[in-house]
Order: C-alpha cells, then sequence, then structure tokens
C-alpha cells in the first residue's frame, strides 16, 4: 500500500505562490498533493495583467525583469516560455529629467559597466566636481556597496543620511537620479532603508549585462503566469480562483484549518463594466454565505502580502500575541499606481525606454508602442504610455487630474512634443489600494518585523518578496526565490 501524499495548500497566485507549487511538485514528485488558491479570477498578484471590456491589455504597472532574474527565468523555461523571445531589451539606457538644468539626461548602462551608484560617472546631469564626489564615495565604500561588510547594521538608516554621513554632497541627493535610488522600490515619497538598497546595489551591481533590464512584449499574465499555471496543473496541482484567506485556526499550537470565502464583485466593477474586470479599490468583500471552513491540508505557505496577512484573524491573540506574527503588524504597504494612455500620435524620441524624474505621484513613463507586439502595427495608435509610481499624497486627485499632470510633465521631454489631451483615445487609471495589491514598504528600521519563512506554527510557511531571504529586497525574482526555499524547507521538513 503506497504512502499518503503530503497535502500542501498555498494561498496566493502571485509569483511566490506559483513557484512554491511548481517546486514541490517538480522536486516532491509523487511524495505531495497541491492545490493553490488565490484571490482572483487569474494569477500573477502584484505582477498580473487582465483585458478591460473593449479587450485592451491591462497591467497592475510597468514590470520590467532584469538580467539577474535567473529563477524567474529558469522556472518559466519549465513550463515552455521562450523568455528571451518575449522580453524586448531597454538598450542600456533610462532617461532622466532633472528640473534644475531642464534637461533630459541619459543613463547609459553600456557606457558605465561596473555599476557604480545611480551610474554617476557618466551621467550628464552632473557637475564634474559631483562625478569626483561620486567616484570617490564609491570607492571609499566601497565594502559596502559590493565587498563583504555587513549591511544588515545599516537598516535602521535612510538611504540619504548614510550618503551624506559618508561624504556624498548634499547637490546630489537633490537630483532626480539620486531620487530613482529609492523610487525603483517605490518609496518616495518616503525613506528607503540603507540596508534595502545595498542589498540591491550589490545584486545589480555585479556587470552590466546583469543589471540590464527588458520588458514584457505582452500582458504579464498571458505571457509568463497563465503558461506557469497550466504547467503547475499538468503536474497534478489543483487550481482554485476566487478565494480569500480570511482566518486561521490553531488547535493545539498547530494549524488545523482555515476559512475561505469567495470575493464579492459588488463594488468591485466600475460602472459599465462587466465582472472582473477592474480592480478592487479598498479592502476585498466577501459574498455573504460562501465561507469554507477548509482542513485538507498538512501545510499551508501562505504568500500573501503582509498587508493582507493583517487583516487574518481580527483581534484573536491565539495568532497575533506570538512573536513573529506581532512582528508582522508592523510591516506597512505602499500603494502602487498606474495610467495607461492610447495616443494617436507617436513619441519621436525615447521610445520604448524609461523617462524617470517626472513631477507629480507618476513619475516614470515608457511608451510600450514598439514593445507589446499587439501594438507595433496597429494603426489606431502612435503611442501606448504606461506611467507608474505610488499614490501617497494624491489619494484624491481624480483620473483627470492625473492625466492632466501627466501630459502637462511630457511637454518638457524630447520627442513627446505632439502627446497632448486632444489626440487621447482612451485612458485608464489603476488604482491598487487593497491590501493584496500593496508594495512591501522598505522604509529604515523594518528589517526587525520581517519573519522568516518558518514560523512558530509547525505547519504553517510564508513566503514572498517581504520574508527574509537570501536577496531581502522587494522584486519578483525574490518573490520566486522565496516561494523556492519554502517550498524546500516543506520537502525537508517531511523528509
Amino acid at each position: 500500500m503506497s504512502e499518503p501524499k503530503t497535502r500542501v495548500l498555498i494561498v496566493g497566485g502571485g509569483p511566490s505562490g506559483l513557484a512554491a507549487a511548481a517546486r514541490l511538485l517538480e522536486e516532491g514528485e509523487s511524495r505531495v498533493s497541491v492545490r493553490l488558491a488565490t484571490l482572483g479570477h487569474h494569477f500573477g498578484g502584484k505582477a498580473d495583467s487582465w483585458r478591460d471590456a473593449e479587450g485592451r491589455l491591462i497591467d497592475h504597472g510597468q514590470h520590467v525583469v532584469v538580467g539577474w532574474y535567473t529563477e524567474m527565468k529558469a522556472l518559466l523555461g519549465r513550463a515552455g516560455v521562450d523568455v528571451s523571445a518575449h522580453l524586448v531589451d531597454n538598450g542600456g539606457h533610462t532617461y532622466v529629467y532633472e528640473p534644475r538644468d531642464g534637461q533630459v539626461h541619459d543613463l547609459e548602462l553600456v557606457r558605465n559597466p561596473i555599476a557604480m551608484l545611480f551610474r554617476g560617472l557618466g551621467f550628464s546631469g552632473l557637475s564634474s566636481e559631483e562625478k569626483s564626489n561620486i567616484a570617490w564615495f564609491v570607492i571609499s565604500n566601497f565594502q559596502a556597496f559590493f565587498g563583504t561588510q555587513d549591511i544588515e547594521q545599516f537598516d535602521d538608516v535612510c538611504f540619504t543620511t548614510w550618503c551624506l554621513e559618508n561624504g556624498l554632497l548634499p547637490s546630489i541627493v537633490t537630483t532626480n537620479a539620486f531620487l530613482m535610488s529609492r523610487t525603483a522600490q517605490l518609496n518616495w515619497p518616503g525613506e528607503i532603508s540603507t540596508y534595502s538598497l545595498l542589498k540591491a546595489v550589490r545584486e545589480v551591481g555585479r556587470d552590466a549585462r546583469s543589471a540590464s533590464y527588458s520588458f514584457c512584449d505582452g500582458g504579464m499574465s498571458e505571457v509568463f503566469w497563465e503558461p506557469l499555471v497550466r504547467y503547475i496543473a499538468k503536474l497534478g496541482g489543483r487550481l482554485e480562483t476566487m478565494r480569500k484567506l480570511l482566518r486561521l485556526h490553531l488547535e493545539g499550537g498547530r494549524l488545523s484549518a482555515v476559512t475561505l470565502a469567495e470575493p464579492d464583485s459588488a463594488g468591485h466593477e466600475l460602472p459599465g463594466r462587466p465582472t472582473g474586470l477592474s480592480p478592487f479599490e479598498q479592502s476585498v468583500p466577501t459574498k455573504p454565505g460562501r465561507r469554507f471552513f477548509d482542513d485538507d491540508f498538512d501545510h499551508v505557505i501562505c504568500t500573501i502580502p503582509a498587508t493582507a496577512l493583517q487583516d487574518l484573524n481580527p483581534g484573536d491573540p491565539a495568532l497575533w500575541s506570538l512573536p513573529e506574527f506581532a512582528k508582522i503588524k508592523e510591516l506597512r504597504g505602499v500603494a502602487p499606481l498606474a495610467l495607461q494612455v492610447w495616443h494617436r500620435e507617436h513619441v519621436t524620441k525615447c521610445s520604448s525606454r524609461v523617462v524617470a524624474g517626472l513631477d507629480g505621484p507618476l513619475g516614470f513613463v515608457v511608451d510600450n508602442k514598439h514593445v507589446i507586439r499587439e501594438y507595433r502595427y496597429d494603426p489606431r495608435y502612435g503611442a501606448v504610455l504606461y506611467f507608474v509610481g505610488q499614490e501617497a499624497g494624491a489619494e484624491t486627485w481624480s483620473d483627470e487630474r492625473l492625466l492632466e499632470k501627466c501630459l502637462q510633465n511630457l511637454t518638457t521631454i524630447p520627442g513627446f512634443e505632439r502627446i497632448d489631451r486632444a489626440g487621447v483615445i482612451h485612458f485608464r487609471v489603476i488604482r491598487n489600494r487593497s491590501p493584496d495589491k500593496l508594495y512591501f514598504y522598505t522604509e529604515p528600521g523594518i528589517q526587525k518585523f520581517r519573519p522568516h519563512p518558518k514560523t512558530s506554527i509547525p505547519n504553517f510557511w510564508l513566503a514572498g518578496d517581504w520574508v527574509r531571504s537570501e536577496l531581502d529586497f522587494p522584486c519578483m525574482e525574490a518573490a520566486i526565490r522565496s516561494g523556492m526555499a519554502t517550498a524546500d524547507l516543506v520537502l525537508e521538513f517531511e523528509g
């Protein structure tokens, strides 16, 4: 008689949950059975995409695939995705608008193979004195940036303060090139932990090839995550959509059951939109009478964001008095914001390149006309602009005001002169306020509150880019590696 399989329930259908499911099925083979439950009707989490009522592609934001995303590429490759065929390289260029001289400057990666701080030595937006200061600053702090110095000790210090205390000129920290050091993790207008920033620098700063980045030539869910979902199903995984985790039931110190519920689409849709085509803008409600007591598992791997996990078991001391769960309550999230604009006119310069340093909540823009395949030869659109940022300080702004601000910003950017309100065919603001859509806020002092994958509940595990890991800063690759590492721990636990 065969041994019963170890039953693993994975909650959360983002990159971390998908990676955990695939890893368990690949490595556990016939020893495990896997169920993957996700909140929405599609997979991808905070890196997902969907279609609106008219069939337009809508993305959570503008995601990039960086050269060192090796585990992500390998996982998708095993799922049958030719990743390289779906990536459009940025060509080594990121453009930064600097208000102090009113110019757009090129952070040209290919000209600076050593990943020094914000590519300073080749950046035309800095004076010769500032460039010399950067060279001295990086060399003086080389062990912190690229060496073996313990950098977790700097977690309580914001990166701006650390730079100033270690000799960087004050004029440099006011530039948009410097601000990108934290806005790349969507931390503006707040400061970023020096530890988190230095961890990222160490990873991307190894060489120019590993630090280069590319864009997906279609929707992230359609191109990457849906093939991975099919791969998981082929391996024997069971997939459940429209399931929200509400409660953990503890018995004898172990997790005995969970309560899941079906999300309620009431209030989820915009007027005139079919079911399921708009993101929730607040905490996701559930349908009355559609709750499920689920004890069909031996282990649970929870991959939902910290901000969503904080909603579980309200007022329950049995859970929230546990030390690591009490610390999780201290973690905060950032509400990402996006605006997509379909326009009649063409961008004549900087097309398919990121332009950063724009004023207001949406500080980055990229023209996806020549990135996303379905737009390349579509005569209706001259430009398809994705603006991304975060909503802090602009929560009360209307969609029209956000559009107006973004179009105003473009008047200073060469190549965008024709992008005006008259040429807008359609636009869409994507607000991501619900706890399951918030990015991890890597503010100073946060490291001591972050949990490890193994919790004090022996059959309840955590994964995600907010959980401590080898990378320790938020990105898709960190989420995927975390999911795989937690899956390995479960397999090791079961022997």
